[in-house]
C-alpha cells in the first residue's frame, strides 16, 4: 500500500489542506532521518528529498497513499540554520496543524538511536499528550549504535525514556540508511490508515 505513494502538496498554510480520512504525521528534530525514514517506508529513493544540512524540510510535506490517506512530513523541530523567526513561525504552524485539523492521526515522533531522545522530543510527546494527539517513538539510525547494544536494548531504554516501558507496540527500532526492522513500522502504519 505504501508503495503507492506519490507526492500530494506542500504547504506553509494550514487552511489550504482539504480534507482527509487519516494522517500520518513524521514528527523530529532537524536531521533525524525524517525524509528517510518516508523514503524506506514507501520503497522510493527519492520521494521525500534528502538533505544532510539540518532544517531543509521547511513546509508541511504532503505524500498521498490512497484517496484521502496520506503521510505527512512535518518541519524539523530544534537546531536549523534558519532565523529565530523563521523557527517560530514553523512551530505555529505544526502547532496549528496539529491541534486545528479534525482528521485521524498519528504522529510518529522519529528520534536517533545513537543520540538518544532528547528534551525537544519529551517536549514534543509531552505536548501531544497535553492536546490528546496520539503518537509513536520510531528509533532511526540503528546501524550506528555499537554492536553490542542490541535492537531491543534500544527499544527498551527508549521505551523508559518515553515512558511507555508498559507497551512496547510504541517503539520502533529501524535503520532509514540499512531499510532494516521496517515490517513492523509498516504493519502499523497501513492497520491505522485503514481502520
Amino acid at each position: 500500500m505504501l508503495e503507492r505513494a506519490v507526492f500530494f502538496k506542500s504547504t506553509m498554510e494550514v487552511n489550504s489542506l482539504p480534507e482527509s480520512l487519516a494522517e500520518v504525521i513524521i514528527s523530529g528534530r532537524s536531521n533525524v532521518g525524517k525524509s528517510s525514514i518516508i523514503n524506506a517506508l514507501c520503497l522510493k529513493k527519492n520521494l521525500a528529498r534528502i538533505s544532510k544540512t539540518p532544517g531543509r524540510t521547511r513546509s508541511i510535506n504532503v505524500y498521498s497513499v490512497s484517496m484521502g490517506k496520506w503521510i505527512v512530513d512535518l518541519p524539523g523541530y530544534g537546531f536549523a540554520r534558519v532565523s529565530k523567526e523563521e523557527r517560530k513561525a514553523w512551530n505555529k504552524i505544526i502547532e496549528k496543524y496539529l491541534i486545528q485539523r479534525n482528521s485521524r492521526k498519528m504522529v510518529y515522533i522519529i528520534v536517533d538511536a545513537l543520540v538518544g531522545p532528547t528534551e525537544l522530543d519529551f517536549n514534543m510527546a509531552d505536548w501531544l499528550s497535553k492536546f490528546n494527539v496520539p503518537f509513536k517513538i520510531v528509533a532511526n539510525k540503528c546501524d550506528k549504535v555499537p554492536k553490542n547494544v542490541t535492537e531491543s536494548v534500544v527499544r527498551t531504554k527508549t521505551a523508559e525514556y518515553f515512558a511507555v516501558a508498559d507497551d512496547r507496540s510504541k517503539i520502533f527500532a529501524v535503520s532509514a540508511k540499512k531499510r532494516d526492522g521496517f515490517a513492523e513500522l509498516k504493519t502499523d502504519i497501513v492497520k491505522f490508515l485503514n481502520s
